[in-house]
């Protein structure tokens, strides 16, 4: 099977008398922008980068008025969204913190002791390792937790917190197989019931500048939308060793390189140009997935089990089609494209509109937090102000249909997404990871 390639007669806004840019329409105030995302002044916070306290509605666990954030999984990501839930707001305390290993908590531990002062309030009683350390962390008088462990094991987690009632901050992919997104699926549900806020790592969703060019091409800006075709061909992920590691330990150390543990490139990696895709189509589901693996390129440094690349066509009841790929080789830089065409124009989504109305000038980042922030924000004041967040259909959405075209690739075989979508399949998960 070759791998899809994009229909031209799809898109006029490839020929140069068609293309259009967003010069109309000024993108206003940053708070204007900001205000659509529920992070205005009116809700209590005095600056867009957090470092404010929100407005509390009724006491957390502990009495106070402190937000017991718990954290699961002490990585590079991990350690990140602690700082930037502390960011969020002054009343954020991190209590309590697992790991799978003691020298990667130890770690996260010192870097967040050292920049968050007061903030860090977890003493060597609260640090948990090993496969049960998820469970430890529950158990702490947490309010909310911070999900930043490898994806394999975020089903487990999600519904294991969920069904504890706490908010849930959740990376992205959310799982690596059918069975785990349905499971994330059914603890969504509960959280719904709950009232328990899930919200999710596509922190595009989150960022002001993707958010008002999403918002252009709802409103026509380039036409309707016809295709959309996002890649990336991106060198080899790291990767770890030491004499001492057994054979499991290496694997899981290396655990993006597997795609037991990662989902495959296709699914960790290319998960959010991959949402950003469904979401310029507002959000729709496609129809059929149809995939194949790229050419094989030399790897002498690569490690683990994951497809080099994957090609995948995602097709629309409309019409319209997505084609996602990627690729990973020792050779690569960093080449990424995501381009919508339209009816009557095309757009870079990795060029937000600008101040001025325009796209490729330069976003106001200066006067907006980034993405992951931003996104973090979210998290923090749904949970402050009693107000639930409910990422559930968006996240599950995103990281099936990463599953999906990675499968296709592999099977060769076109998938229909009703017939994977309402297969509720169960399995175990494994716990290996924290």
């Amino acid at each position: 099977m070759q791998p899809p390639k994009f229909i031209d007669s799809r898109c006029p806004s490839r020929s140069p008398s068609t293309r259009r840019t967003f010069l109309g329409d000024s993108l206003g105030t940053t708070v204007g922008i900001a205000s659509t995302l529920g992070i205005t002044s009116t809700l209590g916070i005095a600056s867009t980068n957090g470092l404010a306290s929100l407005p509390t509605v009724g006491a957390f666990v502990s009495g106070s008025d402190h937000l017991r954030v718990g954290l699961i999984g002490c990585g590079g990501r991990g350690t990140g969204a602690a700082m930037q839930a502390a960011a969020a707001d002054r009343g954020v305390q991190i209590v309590a913190m697992g790991d799978l290993f003691a020298d990667q908590l130890a770690s996260s531990a010192r870097l967040l002791a050292r920049d968050l002062g007061a903030q860090f309030a977890c003493p060597p009683e609260r640090q948990f390792i090993g496969d049960q350390a998820y469970k430890m962390v529950l158990d702490a008088g947490v309010d909310a937790v911070l999900l930043t462990t490898p994806p394999q094991a975020r089903p487990l987690h999600l519904a294991t917190a969920v069904g504890q009632g706490k908010h849930v901050f959740c990376e992205m992919p959310v799982a690596v197989d059918i069975a785990g997104v349905h499971q994330v699926t059914a603890a969504c549900a509960l959280a719904r019931a709950t009232k328990v806020s899930i919200v999710s790592g596509l922190c595009f969703r989150s960022d002001a500048p993707t958010v008002e060019l999403m918002r252009r091409i709802h409103a026509g800006s380039i036409g309707h939308p016809l295709a959309v075709r996002v890649g990336a061909a991106i060198g080899l992920p790291w990767r770890k060793a030491q004499p001492t590691w057994n054979s499991r330990e290496w694997r899981q150390r290396n655990w993006i390189s597997f795609a037991e543990f990662s989902g495959g490139d296709f699914v960790e990696h290319h998960v959010h140009a991959i949402d950003k895709a469904l979401w310029a189509f507002g959000d729709a589901c496609p129809v059929s997935v149809v995939g194949s693996r790229l050419p094989n390129q030399p790897n002498a440094w690569s490690i683990g089990n994951c497809l080099d690349g994957v090609a995948v066509r995602y097709l629309f009841a409309d019409g319209s089609v997505a084609d996602a790929s990627c690729q990973r080789a020792e050779r690569f830089g960093s080449r990424v494209g995501e381009t919508v065409f339209g009816s009557e124009g095309r757009c870079d989504l990795r060029q937000p509109v600008s101040r001025n109305g325009e796209q490729g000038v330069g976003h106001h980042a200066a006067q907006a937090p980034n993405r992951y922030q931003a996104g973090m924000n979210v998290f923090v004041q749904a949970v402050r102000l009693n107000a639930p967040v409910q990422d559930g259909d968006l996240m599950c959405r995103s990281t099936l249909a990463a599953i999906m075209g990675r499968l296709a690739a592999e099977s060769g075989h076109r998938l229909m997404w009703d017939e994977i979508a309402c297969k509720q399949k169960t399995a175990p998960v494994d716990s290996r990871h924290v």
